[in-house]
């Protein structure tokens, strides 16, 4: 009887390994779909302040403002970062690079968030599923031993615990990709962050210049 338990409880710790790499797998998709979605808009707002920034930098900061339909919790990444520089367009540009630089980082942390979930998934699926794997062969001696003997149960449950191998594999592989991908975006996306922080700067450079002369 209590071989029959212990039995019992393997097979449900491999399927529900199973399962749960399903549910990782799925979860990657969804959470890479979101995030790309979001860095995308990020990369897309960069761009366009950084070109209009770089279009004719003898112009005023201060000419620059934010559409007045964008409120102050739906604004995009640059917008949030060039509000920055708007709002403190009194302070020398040292200062105001220190403040730059901490709104850079609250955005790269955003930006950045769910990466590490693929970056996990990826890393620890295949020892998932090697563990279902092992949950399943132990069950199969089990088997063997309560039989006298081994059989074609046996050897059905032997092939059938390499599945959660495999759906280890088949859930890390993906999620590293997706995982590289993603990272690869953000970073570009950062890139055109700080080409944004630089414009600034040397507008506030150049508005301090005017002033001495």
């Amino acid at each position: 009887m209590n071989a029959l338990i212990l039995n019992n409880l393997l097979h449900t710790a491999e399927r529900g390994i199973l399962l749960l790499l399903v549910v990782l797998g799925i979860a990657c998709v969804s959470v890479f779909a979101r995030r790309w979605r979001a860095v995308g808009r990020a990369a897309e707002g960069a761009t366009r302040w950084r070109g209009r920034l770089e279009k004719d930098l003898s112009e005023e900061v201060e000419r620059f403002h934010l559409p007045g339909k964008i409120a102050a919790g739906e604004a995009g990444m640059a917008d949030r970062l060039m509000r920055a520089a708007l709002n403190n367009t009194h302070l020398c540009p040292e200062a105001l690079e220190k403040v730059l630089e901490t709104q850079e980082s609250r955005e790269r942390e955003m930006l950045e968030r769910g990466a590490h979930y693929l970056g996990t998934v990826g890393a620890n699926a295949p020892f998932l599923g090697l563990t279902g794997t092992v949950l399943g062969i132990l069950g199969a001696f089990r088997q063997m031993a309560d039989a006298g003997g081994g059989g074609v149960e046996v050897m059905a449950a032997i092939s059938g615990a390499l599945i959660a191998t495999a759906a280890g594999l088949f859930v890390a592989i993906p999620a590293v990709v997706l995982y590289n991908l993603l990272k690869a975006r953000i970073r570009k996306t950062l890139n055109a962050l700080r080409e944004m922080r630089g414009l600034m700067i040397a507008r506030s450079l150049q508005a301090v210049a005017k002033e001495a002369y």
